[in-house]
């Protein structure tokens, strides 16, 4: 039975069932109002103060916005990397993101939006009952892949080595939580990484 809280991946925003609540329904109800989003939004999503993620944007993680608007996928961009960076560092989760889709639109496997809502169904079925079921990550991977249809030669084997590790790696950031929670009703000193991210308190929400 889980006792760890979960959050949608890369949000500060607590779920019941991230594979059900997760990733396109997620993003529906954000742009629901307008098709773009402003920074201040985007803090709120993800936790982070508006610095960073201006920073993110400067060192050319994250696409420049248009006249400071950010659509979906710069929000998918923003959340891929918030979601990894606990145990990936940013430069090999963007050479992954490259490994995927390449640097030309013609190479491109699947937008960053339609990845982020695989990665919610694959870790949201891994976490479903609780402890991440690893062991059964490539049956998982195949069910959500079940009707994925190759847009170029070798696309859905790219796209099954990307889930693989970005999957497992929101695995290890939860089982780290796990640890860190453990370790905070022990009255542990707080985790300095994550007061350096500003990180925020997760909130609770009804998709």
């Amino acid at each position: 039975m889980r006792t760890h809280k979960i959050c949608l991946p890369g949000t500060v925003f607590q779920v019941t069932d991230i594979a059900e609540e997760g990733g396109h329904a997620f993003f529906r109800k954000v742009f629901y109002v307008s098709d773009n989003i402003m920074l201040s939004h985007l803090s709120e999503i993800t936790g982070l103060d508006s610095m960073a993620l201006q920073n993110w944007v400067k060192r050319k993680w994250v696409p420049n916005p248009n006249k400071k608007y950010y659509g979906p996928e710069h929000l998918a961009r923003f959340l891929i990397i918030n979601m990894l960076r606990e145990t990936l560092q940013i430069s090999r989760i963007l050479y992954l993101l490259r490994y995927l889709n390449g640097t030309e639109p013609e190479d491109s496997v699947i937008s960053e939006a339609d990845l982020y809502d695989l990665v919610c169904k694959c870790f949201g079925a891994l976490v479903a009952d609780g402890d991440p079921a690893i062991g059964t990550l490539d049956r998982v991977i195949d069910d959500v892949l079940a009707d994925y249809e190759e847009p170029v030669g070798g696309a859905k084997r790219r796209l099954v080595t990307t889930l693989r590790i970005m999957v497992s790696a929101c695995c290890s950031a939860y089982v780290k939580g796990q640890a860190d929670e453990m370790l905070d009703a022990l009255g542990a000193p707080p985790d300095r990484q994550t007061a350096r991210h500003g990180q925020k308190q997760e909130r609770s929400t009804d998709l």
